[in-house]
């Protein structure tokens, strides 16, 4: 009898989550009914390597940007590989005929249906999932006309003005002498009724930035990136033929359309291996169906591993949901690449004269090439690009972040050694692809790195140990902890070990030193070097006895005992609260928290753990609590459990969208390039720590998320837990966990 009430209730229980619409906001589609005026009407395709901005004009064309994380030009820019028109004979896109343009996020495809009746044009354009490849496949029911034309401007060799070279951020300040401040043209094959070209860098300049660093005897340590790189092109269409080295046409009018596009990336030692390897992809690519169903499978695969729908009636809940959906989707169009995503505008980056920061440059006349703060990767924002990835499950995508920044600790250590006489590894708030400074942050003509707003800013290291040790926690990856994880944290303490010396009392003197880029003078032990030196030594000592060496064991509890006291200070009542170092001057020159850096990243604060208040004082009394692009407010509100505060962040970055743009997943910043990833990155990680938080073995459910938000979920959590629930009307009325163990560990 007992096995049949457990077979009854497994089957009512299953019936139940099969009821809950798992898919329902997974389905979101964004549709268009009319054509766009120009590139502003742009969406997003990619597979995570390749990309896209895709979209039809009022006179009748269909134009897209190709881009890929790779096509870094001589000097380090971010190149579109071209754009591309295709025009139709008596085309049903112009403006007053019937159209309807879908984005369907499901499969990553992006469908128009547009004419009248026995005229209509049908379209699928998506990119492969398992190939550099972009498809234009589709039906017409009368046979067109079609062309294709490769618009490209860097038909000349390109000397970049003074103002240009801001978009380098190498040469930001200037350009050093001797150095080389110009971009090859493309290469335009003759080939026969194909459209192939590249560009393929005439020179690199890393070599000057490690000449003019003075690390030369750490030459053959540093990775050149840019040395043969080689990026472009490769277009067929079937019965479309040459017009010239950039256009195709039909010979004569055709109802089955099937364009395909390779944009590949790949230091070569000739532009001849480029040239064979390009082709390569395009002559083994499947057929538009076939490569339309894994590519559908890819995506509804990846929006399965996880989900958040917040929906209780409301518009305003409607579109959190939704900046969630069109955020998770764009970055994932940019995440599958040995080169991490950017925060400033990513591939989707558009002409400046739509979108622009900095300098207003939109009557200059620059191409999309352009992007103001260039392509380095700063620390304090592309980590929110990838924080929110663990809870979605997207353990894929964190592996190229972490190896980008593996990949370069030779760099990282070379620089220690050279300018700190210290051993271990550190980096750079911002780093260059090749993991130096750009000159224009080192100095023309300094001998020591000069930048001031992060000249002594130390804890980047150990936010990534963090990471790595989360990942750890999250998959159980061991091999991953024994051979990238704990290697990485031993060189980031070392650093600090060899870097910094003792008082009187043998504790760590942190000096020189910064609080962010907000505190520069006097700083003394400094709260994110402090709460991170304690929040990583605890992390590791913690960690299972058969992953550690003796030594390791030794090593970290003698530094931990070292470690000063988080810096504290008492307020006008006398009460205690978290301060931003141990001593410096109150000066400000940014809007960071320091002081709460003990809470995020590192979590030595947070709710159910003791003197919370001391931490919430601090949010309280913040002098710049904003709510845009690199600000924490919201990811602070959420680990000291304040659901209104950290709403408050929600509803502010969801209606912050590129104003002029009708693709609502493009986000503004008034401190950073447009589009902007850093600020969505945020969001989607403060919506995840809203509802749930892992700490050890402990599962926080709900610890920051309104009473009056209904919501269907599934997130993933530590020790590779994942949990399914719906809440509503103040209740959980759904709720799986697998494995079923964990259920004992959440806690409400």
């Amino acid at each position: 009898m007992s096995k049949l009430r457990l077979t009854i209730l497994f089957i009512v229980q299953m019936l139940i989550f099969e009821a809950f619409p798992q898919q329902e906001k997974n389905n979101y589609k964004i549709v268009f009914n009319t054509p766009s005026i120009n590139e502003t009407g742009n969406v997003p395709i990619g597979n995570g390597s390749l990309g896209s901005n895709v979209w039809v004009e009022e006179n009748g064309d269909l134009l897209l940007y190709l881009s890929r994380n790779d096509s870094h030009s001589e000097l380090q820019r971010l190149l579109k590989l071209g754009r591309i028109r295709i025009s139709f004979s008596e085309s049903p896109f112009f403006k007053g005929k019937p159209f309807r343009q879908e984005l369907n996020l499901k499969e990553g495809t992006l469908k128009i249906l547009a004419g009248k009746k026995g005229e209509k044009l049908n379209l699928k354009i998506f990119i492969d999932a398992n190939s550099p490849v972009m498809y234009i496949s589709g039906y017409s029911e009368k046979p067109v006309q079609v062309k294709v034309t490769l618009e490209n401007w860097r038909k000349n060799k390109h000397e970049l003005n003074t103002e240009e070279l801001a978009s380098t951020w190498l040469y930001r300040t200037g350009v050093p002498d001797g150095a080389e401040a110009w971009e090859s043209a493309d290469v335009f094959l003759k080939k026969t009724d194909v459209i192939a070209w590249y560009h393929r860098n005439a020179y690199s300049s890393v070599p000057v930035h490690i000449k003019k660093q003075g690390m030369e005897d750490y030459a053959n340590q540093i990775i050149d990136p840019l040395k043969d790189n080689t990026f472009g092109g490769y277009i067929k269409a079937s019965g479309l033929v040459s017009l010239s080295d950039t256009v195709l046409h039909t010979k004569r009018p055709l109802k089955n359309i099937d364009i395909r596009i390779a944009g590949y990336t790949r230091q070569t030692p000739d532009p001849v291996t480029w040239k064979k390897e390009i082709a390569g992809w395009i002559a083994q690519s499947p057929s538009p169906k076939k490569a339309y169903e894994q590519t559908a499978r890819w995506w509804t695969d990846f929006w399965n591993r996880g989900w958040i729908d917040i929906n209780n009636g409301s518009d305003s809940l409607s579109t959190y949901t939704q900046t969630y959906i069109l955020s998770k989707y764009q970055l994932a169009c940019q995440m599958r690449n040995e080169f991490p995503a950017r925060f400033q505008g990513g591939i989707f980056n558009v002409d400046p004269k739509y979108a622009y920061y900095g300098p207003d440059v939109r009557q200059k006349n620059y191409s999309a090439d352009y992007r103001f703060y260039g392509v380095n990767y700063w620390w304090q924002n592309v980590r929110f690009l990838y924080l929110p990835q663990f809870a979605q499950g997207n353990f894929d995508m964190m592996k190229p972040f972490f190896d980008f920044y593996i990949k370069q600790s030779k760099t990282f250590e070379a620089r220690s050694n050279k300018y700190y006489g210290a051993s271990g590894i550190y980096m750079q708030e911002c780093i260059s692809t090749f993991g130096l400074p750009g000159m224009g942050d080192f100095g023309l003509e300094s001998d020591v790195y000069s930048e001031e707003y992060t000249k002594d800013i130390w804890q980047q290291c150990l936010e990534m140990s963090v990471m790595m040790l989360d990942y750890y926690h999250y998959t159980g990856d061991e091999a991953f902890l024994k051979t990238k994880a704990l290697p990485w944290a031993r060189k980031a303490l070392q650093f600090y070990n060899t870097r910094f010396k003792k008082d009187e009392q043998g504790k760590l003197h942190i000096f020189p030193s910064h609080g962010l880029e907000t505190y520069w003078t006097d700083v003394v032990n400094d709260m994110p070097s402090i709460a991170g030196l304690h929040y990583v030594l605890e992390e590791l000592l913690k960690l299972p006895q058969s992953t550690l060496t003796p030594e390791d064991k030794q090593n970290w509890t003698t530094m931990l005992s070292t470690i000063p006291d988080l810096p504290k200070k008492k307020d006008s009542l006398g009460n205690v609260v978290v301060d931003n170092a141990a001593f410096y001057n109150p000066q400000r020159t940014n809007y960071e928290a320091p002081d709460l850096y003990c809470l995020f990243p590192f979590r030595i604060y947070g709710i159910h753990k003791p003197n919370i208040k001391e931490v919430e004082r601090a949010y309280f009394n913040m002098p710049n609590p904003g709510r845009v692009c690199w600000y924490q407010t919201g990811i602070f509100a959420a680990r000291l459990g304040l659901a209104t505060e950290a709403a408050k962040d929600i509803k502010a970055r969801s209606s912050a969208y590129l104003k002029g743009f009708r693709f609502k997943g493009y986000m503004d910043s008034p401190h950073d390039w447009k589009p902007d990833y850093d600020g969505v990155g945020n969001m989607m990680n403060t919506l995840q720590e809203m509802l749930v938080q892992c700490d050890g073995d402990k599962i926080y459910m709900l610890p920051a998320w309104p009473k009056d938000w209904d919501v269907n979920f599934k997130v993933h959590a530590f020790k590779n837990t994942i949990i399914e629930g719906t809440y509503k009307n103040g209740k959980m009325e759904f709720l799986k966990v697998m494995p079923e163990s964990r259920r004992k560990d959440l806690i409400f």
